[in-house]
């Protein structure tokens, strides 16, 4: 989320409109230097994408700087208080994104404000606040709040809607930036019954993603439920940031289900979206800013007023098209029968990213400031290895285990600033481990799992699986490290048993059900029970796997036939090509064993056409 640009709109606004007769005492310098401080800005801004060497970095300095004299001119002239105001904003706002001076910023700053507070100047005092909560934040979060709430109890009573929500979103996304998940909800919870549309439809979506950052799929989509209730004609009309918005979050609450039917169709919603965005004719689709910026607009307090903008910053279009070929390739690598699809989607994204590094050299090129450009090198090589990272698990599931796929991601990852490394550093153990583990090097899965769970806390995700991983490392036939198994079995219970992940929590009940320490009719019950809580996660593979152990375990020849077919009808209806293979083959034997022969020929027969699909699929290589 950004602020309003005050100081821009209120300098066009005394450009278009003129001065009024200047009272002689102040000066009309700002006259001269608004628009001299811009094109310095512009020029500067307009190479942010393309500095390939020192020399074009010391142009870019050199441009700012002379732009921040010229509102420094201004700022020592005695000129109009609300003309001192602009320019204090606008000089402190580029010391803040373009230098570290932010003692000098402050300084600026903190006069201004109450210059404004003197004059009732209450837009450009709020605006100034609301930069300087941003800089506070960047060094002491707890007193950006405090500041930020003082903020939010004067805008409501002044009765200035527009700031109160601006506020309570900034309060928000700083509360986001530290992980703080509670007082996000909290401080959003009261826009659920804002007057205006849009800005209920965000406060959903910013609960539902925050509800996806939580493990807690079944809550984001009970948030998205109302986000779509809040949708209208206007809404799909002017803000299209918010449609888009909401089918991607539906997708990815349907992925962590692991609901493919679920996943498939919020897919398809998201490509009907896109799609018809481009197809709209009201222009908004193109009017998409190159920064991500959009603006919600607060209904008039009363007849005849404006409606009031508030602005707000997300994807560019280029970042949309990006996340979407790379959730594309991980619903398809579930739901397509010979992965083909998701290397297609994972390659255009790999595609789009690598024309978006090479920069726009167009004099058309979006304006930017170097941090900006610097975000903006981060997100794409940071989805970069995201992709390269489900890549890799694509080709796994393939039975691909060539390690090509490892080293694109290793040396991608090299190109990838420091403070996102440590986030992609744990995957990149995990899947290493994985590849260890699969192509027999047992030990080197292990040293891998392990040094993940020395990084990271117990209670992560990926450190639970890789202790899942480990103990099943042990049980296994060449390890047989029942000790060991058992060690770490005792410390991830207790760890599991409190996780908000409801996958995680199965697959520790799955693991835990077939230990080995069971009786024949506990293994039974444990099966059945699994059975029961696979199709409350509305987890295909779990109901199908589930399925298969129980046609394997149960005595009962009857119950044994049933969960053999239904594994296999489980896996067909999901298009699970491997497991339709697997789980075919059992059904088969089951049926022969209990004498149906010509059952059992059938389903031989439909296995033989499965099993070209399942060699296609392991023979074949991606298409990038």
């Amino acid at each position: 989320m950004q602020d309003q640009d005050v100081y821009t709109a209120e300098y066009q606004a005394l450009q278009s409109t003129g001065p009024a007769m200047p009272i002689p005492a102040y000066s009309t310098i700002h006259l001269v230097m608004f628009p001299a401080a811009q094109e310095y800005f512009e020029k500067a801004h307009r190479k942010g994408t393309k500095l390939k060497s020192m020399e074009d970095v010391l142009t870019y300095y050199k441009l700012i700087a002379t732009g921040t004299r010229c509102l420094q001119t201004v700022l020592r002239e005695r000129v109009q208080p609300y003309v001192e105001c602009i320019a204090a904003l606008w000089y402190c706002e580029a010391l803040f994104t373009e230098t570290k001076e932010f003692d000098a910023a402050e300084e600026v700053l903190n006069k201004a404000i109450a210059l404004a507070s003197r004059n009732n100047l209450y837009d450009l005092k709020f605006s100034m606040l609301y930069l300087s909560i941003r800089m506070l934040a960047t060094k002491n979060s707890k007193a950006a709040q405090r500041l930020l709430k003082s903020c939010l109890r004067e805008a409501d009573t002044i009765g200035i809607a527009s700031w109160s929500y601006t506020f309570q979103f900034l309060s928000a996304s700083l509360h986001f930036s530290a992980n703080d998940y509670t007082s996000v909800i909290t401080t959003i919870k009261p826009l659920y019954s804002c007057s205006s549309n849009e800005i209920r439809y965000l406060a959903f979506l910013t609960s539902a993603l925050v509800a996806l950052r939580q493990s807690n799929p079944s809550q984001a989509g009970d948030y998205l439920c109302k986000a779509a209730q809040c949708e209208t004609d206007y809404s799909r009309q002017y803000i299209p940031q918010l449609v888009v918005m909401r089918v991607v979050l539906e997708t990815l609450a349907t992925l962590l289900l692991g609901d493919v039917m679920q996943s498939e169709a919020k897919l398809k919603a998201v490509h009907e979206c896109l799609d018809a965005q481009v197809q709209d004719q009201s222009g908004r689709w193109t009017a998409w800013s190159d920064d991500g910026s959009f603006f919600l607009f607060l209904p008039p307090a009363s007849e005849g007023n404006e409606y009031l903008p508030l602005k707000f910053k997300w994807w560019s279009q280029s970042e949309v098209y990006t996340t979407s070929y790379l959730i594309s390739g991980i619903v398809s690598v579930h739901s397509s029968w010979d992965k083909k699809k998701s290397s297609r989607y994972f390659s255009e994204g790999l595609r789009v990213i690598d024309t978006e590094l090479k920069g726009n050299d167009s004099p058309d090129a979006p304006l930017m400031t170097i941090k900006q450009a610097a975000e903006r090198l981060d997100f794409y090589s940071t989805t970069k290895c995201y992709i390269l990272f489900y890549t890799c698990l694509e080709r796994f599931v393939r039975g691909d285990w060539s390690p090509e796929g490892l080293l694109a991601l290793v040396e991608a990852a090299k190109s990838v600033p420091s403070k996102t490394v440590t986030s992609l550093y744990p995957l990149i153990l995990y899947i290493t481990g994985l590849f260890f583990q699969a192509t027999g090097k047992l030990r080197s899965a292990l040293e891998a799992y392990e040094l993940l769970r020395k990084i990271l806390p117990q209670n992560s995700e990926l450190s639970m699986m890789a202790s899942l991983s480990m103990i099943l490392i042990y049980r296994g036939d060449i390890m047989r490290n029942a000790e060991q198994a058992s060690i770490l079995g005792s410390q991830l219970g207790p760890v599991i048993t409190g996780a908000p992940n409801s996958a995680i929590k199965f697959a520790w009940a799955l693991a835990s059900a077939v230990d080995g320490s069971q009786t024949g009719i506990d293994m039974q019950n444990n099966i059945s029970g699994l059975l029961t809580a696979a199709r409350d996660l509305a987890n295909s593979q779990f109901t199908t796997i589930v399925m298969y152990l129980g046609a394997s375990i149960f005595s009962d020849q009857e119950k044994k036939e049933s969960t053999a077919m239904g594994a296999f009808l489980n896996a067909k209806k999901t298009r699970d090509v491997m497991w339709c293979w697997v789980s075919g083959n059992l059904a088969a034997d089951t049926l022969r064993s209990s004498g149906k022969d010509l059952m059992a020929e059938k389903q031989t027969s439909v296995n033989k056409q499965i099993c070209s699909l399942v060699d296609n699929l392991l023979n074949s290589s991606p298409q990038f």
